[in-house]
């Protein structure tokens, strides 16, 4: 698997696996179309410097994560996003494994993520590789579902976790 730093050319890329990834997930009847899933990702990556990491397995992007600044020197990170005929195969964790180095470059001391605590794979995943709980979990404003927040620093990364 190679991750590579994507740009504007990936947006749509990014948002069709968003798509396919949250009507799974979340058991959609149909998958959301590009047009409803794109402004998301754009909007995710509007501010400098964004951050848009893409997993790619024999040329073929499988997941993504994207992001940009919440304050100066944290990311806020809006998508982990991993196409479902990838679950399961590491491809979240090796964006993730990806990430310190990235933030580091863009100049980041940290960043932070929301994760929905029903999405137990997700919650496992950032705990493992070292994400640590921030305040109590909140209900979405938009859906009512609850959310964790996690917040990670490169400077305690531990490459080996």
């Amino acid at each position: 698997m190679e991750i590579i730093q994507g740009g504007p050319e990936h947006v749509d890329t990014a948002a069709l696996i968003w798509a396919r990834a949250v009507a799974e997930r979340d058991g959609y009847d149909e998958v959301p179309s590009l047009e409803a899933a794109r402004p998301g990702v754009e909007s995710a990556l509007a501010n400098e410097p964004s951050l848009l990491l893409l997993a790619q397995e024999g040329g073929e992007a499988v997941g993504f994560l994207a992001g940009g600044p919440q304050e100066t020197n944290i990311a806020y990170i809006n998508y982990v996003g991993v196409h479902p005929d990838a679950w399961g195969k590491g491809v979240g964790e090796a964006l993730l494994r990806a990430l310190p180095d990235v933030l580091i470059k863009n100049g980041y001391e940290k960043a932070e993520l929301l994760v929905y605590v029903d999405n137990v794979r997700g919650v496992r995943l950032y705990e493992r590789l070292g994400w640590i709980k921030v305040g109590a979990p909140a209900q979405h404003p938009r859906n009512g579902r609850v959310e964790q927040r996690y917040s990670f620093s490169p400077a305690s990364w531990d490459a080996g976790a």
